[in-house]
């Protein structure tokens, strides 16, 4: 498969810090998150894009990302142009990476198992256990398949999942229908399954306040993280 870090938005939460890049091109410990999850892609793709929008002028010029793609009109958009634009281009399975998320590597083990367990036929949607309401969250019904995705009682999105080649199709047309909703929208409409992680295994970064619990994550010797 092939990997896809969306990166188009602008992090309106987590300014001053995104003033000049995205989430993903903030720097730790003299990496950024784009840097970390490549590593992190990299044993189970062949070849990670990434889809940039907002100051993608600077991003491309300081760190020279390898094979970007740029959404024009990023600010008249949500993500879901942004993972449209890497389905148009890639034929093939799309592992999906949100730009401001990062995961235990034994996650993606995981993920990249029970993709090849099912034969590529479901596309699989990360998800952290526990039902809650104040993330964007995923539901499924009693048959295993997801049925729900947004502002919901849940499990919260884990920010990351494949969407199958067998569904691409579906999926571009659905997305084409949703310029101004979130990437996950086509979940519920296609084939999907979720892979439930350990809570632990998995850090995103919305506010500042996140900045610290990022580094203390890094900084464990529980986590195994390029």
């Amino acid at each position: 498969m092939r990997g896809v870090i969306l990166a188009a938005g602008r992090g309106r939460r987590m300014r001053p810090y995104t003033d000049d890049v995205p989430k993903a091109f903030l720097e730790f410990d003299g990496r950024t998150l784009y840097d970390r999850q490549r590593d992190l892609l990299e044993p189970y793709v062949d070849g990670t894009c990434v889809v940039l929008g907002y100051r993608h002028e600077t991003v491309l010029e300081r760190y020279d990302p390898v094979d970007p793609i740029v959404l024009e009109g990023w600010d008249r958009y949500e993500n879901a142009a942004s993972l449209l634009l890497a389905l148009e281009r890639i034929d093939d399975d799309l592992l999906v990476m949100n730009g401001d998320v990062l995961l235990d590597e034994r996650v993606l083990g995981r993920l990249s198992g029970q993709f090849g367990a099912l034969g590529g036929r479901l596309n699989l949607v990360g998800c952290v256990p526990g039902l809650q309401s104040t993330e964007t969250a995923i539901r499924w019904d009693e048959t295993g398949r997801v049925s729900a995705y947004g502002l919901i009682e849940g499990h919260q999105h884990a920010g990351f999942g494949v969407v199958s080649r067998e569904h691409r199709t579906a999926a571009m047309r659905i997305l084409r229908e949703r310029l101004e909703d979130w990437y996950p929208c086509v979940y519920p409409r296609t084939p999907t399954r979720p892979l439930l992680i350990p809570a632990e295994r998995h850090v995103e970064l919305n506010r500042p306040t996140d900045l610290d619990r990022l580094r203390a994550w890094l900084a464990s010797d529980r986590i195994r993280c390029a």
